[in-house]
């Protein structure tokens, strides 16, 4: 690393913005907060109370156009994912990406191509491959401890992120969320099945709005298929008040399950004998959580952007998780299953 500091441009200063993305940049030394973009007044106070960027931007342009940050995190509604990326790539930035990366495929292949064409890089934030349970049951799979994984569950949910967790309740709102619990947690699921199992090839999926008064789908139950020999599926929502949440694999000779309400991972696996008993042995791989992911996230990336590496999660990444997503709606829609080519 040179002296020079790696210049920040933030776009968006809402909630993903202050508890993930700027508290990551100032953790790391080799970063300066130079300037955060958003037309909301109140979201710069909110940033301004706790971080010190040295300007302030209403328009996310004039600010890209004017510092020249080295890299811009995405950090808006979904909508605007698209513009901002392209708009910070086309100006020589590298992008630190919110999920969804867009709200269509041509929207994806629009951010892939401006990475090209510009020889920039894209950071997709797919927090959760970053949980310290999820790389415990990654590694005990990669060991092959259950063998060749046949099933599986994941369950993502909470209470909804309005109100809440959000500033505001753009969630809620088709025009500028695009998708709803969907496209908000169950596309982190879908990546995970990618990251620990394998690319998904067909989809079945039922996406409803069961309690919230929204025009949004506020829970989703989705039939994924790996290929010819594993199957399993994802159940997300909005309206959760407790219940299990993470990830069980069964594979043939045994299961792993990470329980994020325990904070535990476990492997349970048999040993035949050779008169043909099995005894079933559990080991613990992870007990007391995980630290917070957003945090190894961000740390992760920065390393990245700071030593010049290969963004993981990238742009593929995210697109491939982009269109298990809207296979899933158009198997709602449609009322049938969907392959994934």
């Amino acid at each position: 690393m040179s002296d020079k500091k790696i210049k920040v441009g933030v776009v968006g200063g809402g909630a993903i913005a202050q508890a993930c993305h700027i508290p990551g940049y100032a953790a790391n030394p080799d970063f300066e907060l130079t300037a955060i973009a958003d037309p909301c007044a109140g979201s710069l106070e909110q940033v301004r109370s706790k971080w010190a960027f040295k300007k302030e931007y209403a328009d996310y342009r004039e600010m890209i156009e004017t510092e020249k940050p080295d890299v811009v995190s995405v950090c808006t509604p979904n909508k605007f994912h698209a513009e901002i990326a392209i708009f910070a790539l086309e100006h020589g930035a590298d992008i630190v990406l919110e999920k969804p990366i867009g709200l269509s495929i041509v929207e994806g292949e629009a951010i892939r191509a401006a990475a090209l064409r510009n020889n920039k890089r894209i950071f997709v934030c797919f927090s959760h491959r970053f949980n310290d349970m999820i790389a415990a049951a990654r590694k005990a799979l990669n060991e092959g401890k259950i063998g060749e994984p046949y099933m599986f569950r994941v369950r993502f949910a909470h209470g909804g992120p309005w109100p809440g967790w959000a500033k505001t309740d753009w969630f809620y709102n088709p025009e500028i969320a695009g998708g709803g619990a969907l496209l908000d947690m169950a596309v982190h699921a879908f990546d995970l099945i990618r990251h620990l199992i394998g690319e998904v090839t067909a989809v079945s999926a039922k996406a409803a709005t069961l309690r919230k008064d929204i025009k949004l789908d506020d829970n989703i139950v989705a039939l994924l298929e790996v290929g010819d020999r594993c199957m399993g599926y994802v159940d997300a929502g909005w309206t959760s008040r407790g219940g299990f949440a993470g990830i069980e694999i069964m594979g043939d000779n045994g299961y792993i399950t990470a329980h994020y309400g325990k904070g535990t991972v476990t492997a349970t696996y048999g040993i035949t004998s050779p008169d043909g008993t099995i005894k079933m042995n559990e080991e613990v791989l992870l007990d007391g959580g995980s630290r917070p992911h957003w945090t190894n996230q961000m740390a992760a990336f920065t390393r990245s952007i700071a030593d010049g590496s290969v963004p993981s999660p990238g742009i593929a990444d995210g697109l491939e998780a982009l269109k298990i997503t809207l296979a899933c709606y158009q198997s709602s829609r449609e009322g049938k299953r969907i392959t994934i080519q």
